[in-house]
């Protein structure tokens, strides 16, 4: 065998070798990365303040440009609830392929069976989940859906206690990071529906910008025809009143811009009817109800059997001011006059919103340089679109 074959057979053995070798490390490291997704995940979860729980595995869909996260449960260190603050039975977080068409690279997530429970000392808040949820998707969310879910308040300091929820819930958020509709203010689309406590149907839809620090909105919230009797340890621990009988819906309109919000909610119960007064001992318990008894049936729409009012919002969207006065002379209208109608009144726009913001924005600067803004003139109308 001459040499120049001899040395090509070598350097082919060599490059064999080579292949060989980078196939196994491959092989290898594809076997090994769900389980360092699944630690590194956990150790972030394990860097929320005031928060513990794990993910039990990981697993990796290359093909898809995809992996997804299974049964993850997060918990408050020191909450008092049995209950976890999120829990989800699987995530799916993959390579959004038709926004990469458009030259985005953006994620879209699929979540399945998942649960929220709330309480007043677990919130969530000051967690760092920014943080963690660019942990679990490091590309930007396009799109999410949730494919069964569950949000609860929770509140074991009452007795006896507290559980409102939400279940079967669908959700699906789109374009999220405004791959469309570049020129629009509200560039997003929310939808939801669920069904409460006491078997009422529940539907959330609107526009939204969310990846604005403090998100704009445009939302109207449905609940209807609930049992009000499943609202009792509610009612018991906050109104000191129990219902025997009785339908609700809750309609509810908000528009936020630059964290200025204007809307209304609006209560509407029918069939109405307090628990006999004689199975309460408490004498003072008797007094009040016989006298909730007494207005909600004096006040009530007579033709129609209901009992409503309709509470106007307006204000910092973190504490929005409620208008006492007009919610209570609305419960006259809604008895006398003509009765409220059972669904959205459709008074609200994301342009309310964005003008007050304006205004209040002008009104700071006015001050800041010593003017009076009453002398000002009032800003013009502008589009919402």
């Amino acid at each position: 065998m001459t040499a120049p074959l001899l040395a090509y057979f070598a350097r082919h053995k060599i490059l064999s070798s080579a292949l060989a070798g980078l196939v196994i490390i491959l092989i290898g490291a594809r076997l090994y990365l769900p389980y360092y997704l699944r630690d590194y995940i956990n150790d972030e979860i394990r860097k929320l303040e005031n928060y513990d729980g794990q993910v039990e595995r990981v697993s990796v869909s290359l093909w898809r440009g995809a992996y997804q996260i299974h049964g993850m449960n997060i918990r408050k260190v020191s909450g008092g609830l049995d209950e976890p603050f999120v829990a989800a039975r699987t995530i799916d977080l993959a390579l959004d392929w038709g926004s990469l068409v458009r030259g985005r690279i953006v994620a879209e997530i699929d979540i399945y069976e998942i649960a929220f429970n709330v309480a007043q000392n677990q919130t969530g808040e000051g967690a760092g989940w920014l943080g963690f949820i660019n942990v679990i998707s490091p590309l930007s969310v396009n799109r999410l859906t949730v494919h069964g879910g569950r949000i609860a308040y929770l509140d074991y300091t009452a007795d006896p206690n507290i559980d409102l929820f939400i279940e079967d819930i669908v959700l699906s958020m789109t374009n999220i990071r405004n791959v469309r509709e570049e020129g629009s203010k509200l560039p997003s689309r929310l939808d939801a529906f669920g069904t409460s406590v006491g078997g009422g149907d529940v539907r959330l839809a609107g526009n939204l910008n969310i990846i604005k620090e403090v998100p704009d909105f445009d939302i109207a919230l449905e609940l209807q025809d609930a049992d009000l009797t499943a609202f009792n340890d509610y009612a018991r621990e906050f109104a000191a009143i129990d219902f025997s009988k009785g339908r609700v819906g809750i309609y509810m309109e908000l528009a936020a811009a630059d964290g200025h919000v204007v809307g209304y909610v609006k209560p509407v119960a029918t069939d109405l009817a307090l628990v006999d007064l004689d199975q309460d001992k408490n004498p003072f318990n008797i007094i009040w109800e016989a006298l909730v008894s007494v207005f909600m049936e004096l006040f009530q729409n007579q033709e129609k059997d209901q009992f409503a009012l309709r509470v106007p919002l307006e204000g910092n969207l973190n504490d929005p001011e409620q208008d006492g006065w007009a919610a209570f002379w609305s419960i006259f209208k809604n008895a006398f006059g003509q009765a409220f109608t059972k669904q959205e009144d459709g008074t609200i726009e994301f342009n309310d919103a964005y003008l007050e913001a304006l205004e209040e924005r002008q009104e700071k600067r006015l001050k800041r340089e010593g003017k009076d803004p009453d002398e000002t003139e009032p800003l013009p109308e502008t589009s919402s679109t």
